[in-house]
């Protein structure tokens, strides 16, 4: 690319798209203004003035003691806060927009139309596709649609025996396929060349579950799930909150001890999974239906795939966002 072509502006797009997909991470010192005007072909005055644009909009600072070069700011780093602090960039870029179509003649409604196009073309390059999958129709619902709400995306809902009946079709479809902890390794081995989409997300339960258990009279206490893995998780919780309390965790898969168990506890607290078999075996309603919800770290992390893949896609379909 001509020397007189790269701007300041295509500039600053590169550094920011570097350290969002963090390429560049808080604290690391930038090049030079002469090995980044080499390495983009671009004049040092040039890349001088994207620097000082950056530093003035607070996404990178100025070397400490005078010092000269420039670093990443902290604050540019951190990609939750970045995403607070950046918009002024745009909404610069935004007004030079508006006042090039004003000067070419465009109605406001126009120009709205052709920004609008222009953004929804971007966003959909970039798009990402994501699955969740859970042992049974209520958790993958109930998660799923919170994992959507958290991300602000589209996320499709299935049980794991319609990833298994074909999933050399999902593992196209999507980008991502998102399980539970519980399921994970199971699903890398049924995926195979495939895992690399495969994310796992730990869950905890809801407060209004550890409510409902906190508020249960009687000191005896009998946990049933269907899964080994998932009994003593729930047991572990429950003993972490309430060491006083008498826990006994048994499967679905063993009825003679969920009967021992209903005999022996006051309370009978349940997953979704296996709630209507322990009433018809036992005549007892559970006294506490557990749901669960994702965990916030595994959001943030999944939100940081979401964001490198919408980096990969779109840099390889419009390479000048990388300049």
């Amino acid at each position: 690319m001509s020397k007189d072509l790269v701007t300041a502006e295509e500039i600053q797009q590169a550094i920011i798209n570097r350290i969002m997909s963090r390429q560049y991470s808080a604290g690391d010192r930038l090049p030079s203004v002469r090995d980044l005007a080499e390495e983009l072909g671009s004049n040092r005055n040039t890349v001088s003035k994207a620097y000082q644009q950056l530093v003035e909009i607070g996404v990178i600072e100025s070397l400490p003691g005078g010092r000269k070069g420039f670093l990443v700011k902290e604050i540019a780093g951190r990609h939750q806060r970045a995403a607070s602090e950046l918009p002024a960039y745009f909404y610069q870029q935004a007004v030079k927009l508006a006042w090039q179509a004003l000067a070419a003649g465009m109605t406001a409604k126009e120009a709205l139309k052709h920004m609008s196009n222009a953004v929804i073309e971007v966003y959909e390059l970039g798009g990402v596709n994501i699955a969740f999958f859970e042992c049974n129709d209520h958790d993958s619902r109930d998660m799923g649609q919170y994992l959507s709400r958290a991300l602000g995306m589209e996320v499709k809902c299935g049980v794991l025996d319609d990833l298994y009946a074909d999933i050399d079709t999902i593992t196209r479809q999507y980008d991502l396929i998102v399980t539970t902890f519980h399921h994970l390794s199971e699903v890398v081995g049924q995926v195979g060349r495939g895992r690399d989409q495969v994310v796992g997300v730990d869950t905890r339960i809801t407060p209004e579950t550890m409510l409902r258990i906190a508020r249960l009279p009687n000191p005896r206490i009998a946990v049933i799930a269907t899964l080994d893995t998932t009994t003593t998780m729930l047991k572990h919780i429950l003993y972490s909150y309430y060491p006083d309390r008498q826990i006994e965790a048994v499967t679905i898969t063993d009825l003679a001890a969920v009967a021992t168990a209903a005999q022996n506890c006051d309370h009978l607290v349940v997953t979704h999974t296996c709630a209507e078999q322990v009433s018809q075996h036992t005549g007892r309603t559970p006294d506490v239906v557990v749901d669960f919800q994702v965990d916030e770290q595994s959001i943030q992390f999944l939100s940081r795939r979401v964001h490198e893949i919408q980096t990969h896609k779109t840099a390889a379909l419009h390479p000048a966002t990388q300049v």
